[in-house]
């Protein structure tokens, strides 16, 4: 069994009282720290590096979403597991798209909490059941989906067309409402699958696949 210290990122008091107290019945597991705020998440990793983070989807001064990029940012190998109250579709792709090891709601059982931290603290990924249901289904559909392009999804295809209008990143990331370091990330991920280096070759690439107008 491993052994894993956890941050508890989350903005009710209440969550994370309660979390503190599910993983102290846990001898393997220790709580390193608490963060309310998106400025105390980072810092808090910055100084107690825990094994994994557990973070809220929401938080009172701005996105989990967000917290998740910089800390991936700061940390390529940071292992964080998104707890939300919502089993939002969007929430889910882009949580997994920007890096997180997982994704569990907060109305998931304490002994999937549990096993999804230890999980995440092996190195593994791990959703909880109602949003690995969600990702069979999408992932069927996918499978009947045999047109050209298709490996591509809705926000691969809205960059790519922001890039044809000769957005910049600052306003791609304004305009998918994703971090400036995402939109960089993902342009890699869309240059590397069309075969192309340059902005401009990526437009003319996506125009002759039929990806943008």
């Amino acid at each position: 069994m491993i052994s894993a210290s956890v941050l508890i990122v989350d903005d009710h008091p209440v969550v994370r009282t309660g979390l503190r107290s599910l993983l102290s019945n846990y001898d393997h597991l220790t709580v390193a720290g608490e963060a309310a705020t998106a400025h105390e998440a980072i810092d808090a990793y910055r100084g107690l590096r825990p094994d994994v983070v557990l973070l809220d989807i929401r938080l009172g001064d701005g996105s989990g979403l967000t917290v998740l990029d910089e800390l991936l940012d700061l940390d390529p190998a940071a292992r964080v597991l998104m707890l939300s109250s919502f089993d939002d579709e969007e929430y889910l792709t882009r949580s997994l798209r920007t890096g997180a090891a997982g994704y569990v709601l907060k109305v998931d059982s304490d002994e999937m909490l549990v096993n999804a931290i230890e999980a995440v603290a092996a190195g593994g990924r791990v959703l909880g059941p109602q949003m690995a249901h969600w990702l069979v289904e999408k992932l069927d559909r996918d499978v009947e989906t045999t047109e050209a392009g298709s490996e591509f999804d809705a926000v691969d295809r809205e960059l790519l067309a922001a890039l044809a209008e000769g957005a910049s990143n600052s306003a791609i990331a304004a305009r998918l409402f994703i971090s400036d370091s995402t939109v960089k990330r993902r342009l890699r991920s869309v240059f590397d699958r069309l075969g192309v280096n340059r902005r401009a070759e990526a437009v003319a690439e996506a125009v002759r696949r039929g990806l943008v107008g």
